[in-house]
């Protein structure tokens, strides 16, 4: 049995950069210097509260290391982000047998709470394909990627790394212009080094709603202008499915697209899943205003038509990669039109793009692993990173 050494603290958010930064010098220092050290683990509990889970061999050498304090200049600059310490536990661990490896695990793109994502391994060695998973919800905080966990359980069913990606989101702090864009551009390219069972050659976008736009987005990466949020991929995508997603921001502008987030108490779209933060939907609400689109571009077409430019997928050049857009007859948040719409240029402009139409087919039918199209969306999946049916 070993020992594991619970330690609460805070760290103010403008030092969680630093503290982030500093402690892979920390870890590699208490591995040198501090006798009977095995592992050490970091868990953010909020905006400032951080749990460091230690474990240590035995009792005496959690004493000797505390006695030591920071005693080399790598520990005495983790110390240094500190700002308070709650306080200290210990406790005898009782599963320390073998653990095997892990096949889920959750990975830290950026030093903010939602700058983080689930990578799903397969079994086996690699390296594999990845697929690229970017939940929907108007790309607001109440709804996070717990929704689309099915998804990535059905892709690395069938053989796919997933990597299930969160990002900053309308109603938290730095959500919307540039943060979300900023944010998927990063995760996406945070690929590159993550595992060494990841092909990144052969890495797939895919996402629904506003998901959905955010992975069409990403796939032009490479043709946006130098100045625009994302430009300068490290990661390019060999394709990208978009399922019921709002690809022309232009139309979802002048339509008010979103304004239904102003009445908490308004009926959903059919099988729509529950907020994971409803608390978030008061902030919502109040700064919706005639529209969500313009808290995520930085305001309304006529006031930053450039940001539409770089961010709306109808409006950019074309991706250069395959693309499968899938929406239902039925859709009641997203017009199917859009998509097809998108189809269309993309084909008239020398592209490969297919378009499936889901005969009364809901907004949510299309992301469902159960329901008869998926075989299509993952039969195309699989076509891509094999280059054959």
């Amino acid at each position: 049995m070993s020992v594991i050494e619970l330690t609460t603290f805070t760290v103010e958010p403008e030092h969680t950069e630093a503290m982030l930064a500093a402690r892979p010098g920390m870890v590699a220092a208490f591995r040198e210097d501090r006798r009977g050290f095995l592992a050490a683990r970091l868990v953010r509990l909020d905006e400032r509260t951080w749990l460091d889970f230690v474990e240590w061999t035995d009792d005496a050498a959690w004493d000797e290391s505390k006695a030591k304090g920071g005693n080399l200049p790598a520990i005495a600059a983790f110390f240094a982000t500190i700002g308070s310490l709650i306080g200290a536990e210990r406790g005898v661990r009782y599963d320390d047998a073998e653990d095997g490896a892990r096949r889920v695990r959750t990975v830290a793109y950026g030093p903010g709470p939602s700058q983080v994502g689930e990578l799903y391994l397969p079994g086996g060695d690699g390296p594999f394909p990845v697929v690229t998973v970017l939940h929907g919800g108007y790309w607001t905080a109440m709804w996070d990627r717990r929704q689309i966990t099915d998804v990535a359980d059905d892709l690395v069913a069938r053989g796919y790394a997933v990597w299930n990606v969160e990002y900053r989101r309308i109603g938290e702090p730095g959500g919307g212009w540039p943060g979300t864009f900023l944010d998927v551009a990063a995760a996406i390219d945070a690929l590159d080094g993550m595992d060494p069972a990841l092909d990144t050659g052969r890495v797939v976008l895919l996402g629904h709603s506003a998901g959905g736009h955010l992975a069409t987005w990403a796939a032009h990466r490479g043709a946006l202008s130098p100045e625009a949020p994302g430009a300068h991929p490290k990661v390019t995508p060999i394709g990208v499915v978009e399922l019921a997603g709002a690809l022309d921001l232009r139309a979802a502008d002048a339509a008010g697209f979103g304004k239904v987030l102003a009445d908490p108490d308004a009926e959903p779209p059919k099988d729509a899943p529950q907020p994971a933060r409803p608390e978030a939907w008061a902030g919502v609400a109040e700064a919706v205003g005639e529209g969500i689109v313009p808290l995520l571009v930085g305001g309304h077409l006529a006031d930053v038509p450039e940001h539409y430019a770089w961010t709306s997928p109808l409006a950019l050049a074309g991706a250069g990669v395959p693309v499968l857009a899938v929406h239902g007859t039925a859709d009641e948040a997203v017009p199917a039109e859009w998509s097809r719409r998108y189809v269309e240029k993309v084909v008239a402009e020398g592209g490969t793009a297919r378009y499936v139409e889901v005969e009364g087919g809901t907004h949510f039918d299309v992301v469902q692993p159960g329901h008869p199209v998926w075989r299509e969306v993952t039969g195309w999946i699989h076509e891509t990173v094999t280059g054959h049916a």
